[in-house]
């Protein structure tokens, strides 16, 4: 299979520091490094000197290549023109990341406003909606449902690179952590609770374009949080304030490492029956009121934390790592 990838560097100056567009190149790298039956090629766009400066170039190059499907992380003003997605057709994925809608309450009333409209949201301009591209190509939506949602779109978690992202047997010197910038007012609400009740909480990878005298991790710093540490917080509040949840980034990596997670919100993991992960059994959530003792019960139990650790890992493989991350965009390309 001859996989073309599409996206815009997270931070071409810093290589080592991966977002989620070069994660898809990642996975298909761990996934499929040893198989000569699967290759892929990049195009990069955005302002760095070499990368595809326009919508109109990013178009042409994309219909110039060979391959059995591309997969593009549309950005900015970078967007796929329907024309193209017509010429396309299944061998066309679009990456969507978030729907970047929270007006309702109710994730599905907010999807299918977000589906209707045309994605111009900021700096974000994409004069086609998501309905309008299904009827030609595919969708992957990292923010919302499990699997297919409606006919050629589909809800997926992001995956990660294995090569770091894995667990391993070392000593857990962190009592808690949370991997990411404190900008959202859930983090600050939490951080103050926390802070008040005496819960020792490390935080990393803080974005030094907000908070001051902090770094950004690489992918083995990040990864190796995870695996230090004996909880992981993940707090699904956005930017875009409560109605909207976020689900991509540390659910995947925290269980990829191997990680034990206590996140706010758990309702995001539920779509139409499914179960993505299963409260209790691969996680656990918090809220307000009880997350100063669910902290200290975990941190007492051991055996159960582990077990509910290990749980959550087997269940990501299982879901979401590379190989089935990738296998089951094949098969899609093909129905």
């Amino acid at each position: 299979m001859k996989v073309l990838l599409v996206y815009n560097l997270y931070n071409p100056k810093k290589p080592k520091i991966s977002g989620y567009d070069m994660k898809l190149r990642g996975s298909f790298e761990s996934a499929f490094e040893n198989n000569p039956e699967h290759s892929y090629e990049v195009l990069y766009f955005g302002f760095e000197p070499g990368f595809i400066k326009d919508a109109k170039t990013l178009n042409e190059e994309i219909l110039k290549k060979d391959f059995d499907i591309c997969v593009v992380a549309e950005e900015l003003k970078f967007y796929i023109f329907l024309e193209t997605a017509k010429k396309l057709g299944k061998k066309l994925f679009l990456n969507i990341w978030d729907i970047w809608v929270a007006i309702a309450p109710n994730d599905d009333v907010n999807f299918r406003i977000a589906s209707k409209q045309p994605r111009t949201w900021g700096e974000h301009v994409n004069p086609h909606s998501i309905l309008e591209l299904s009827q030609y190509c595919n969708l992957l939506i990292c923010g919302y449902g499990i699997d297919e949602i409606l006919p050629n779109i589909y809800g997926m978690l992001n995956t990660v690179d294995t090569r770091f992202y894995f667990p391993k047997s070392i000593n857990q010197d962190i009592d808690v952590c949370h991997n990411g910038t404190l900008y959202i007012p859930e983090r600050f609400k939490y951080a103050e609770i926390l802070q008040r009740s005496g819960i020792n909480v490390q935080y990393y990878g803080n974005n030094p374009n907000i908070v001051k005298n902090s770094k950004y991790l690489n992918d083995d710093e990040y990864a190796e949080i995870y695996r230090r540490s004996k909880i992981s917080l993940c707090f699904t509040q956005s930017i875009f304030g409560p109605n909207h949840k976020q689900k991509i980034g540390r659910i995947a990596e925290i269980a990829s490492c191997g990680g034990f997670m206590l996140m706010t919100n758990p309702e995001i993991f539920y779509f139409k029956g499914k179960k993505l992960f299963e409260e209790g059994v691969h996680f656990d959530s918090i809220d307000e009121k009880n997350c100063v003792d669910k902290i200290r019960y975990y941190l007492e139990n051991d055996e159960k934390r582990k077990a509910m650790s290990k749980a959550f890992y087997n269940r990501w493989m299982e879901t979401h790592s590379p190989k089935v991350y990738w296998e089951k965009i094949f098969e899609w390309s093909k129905q």
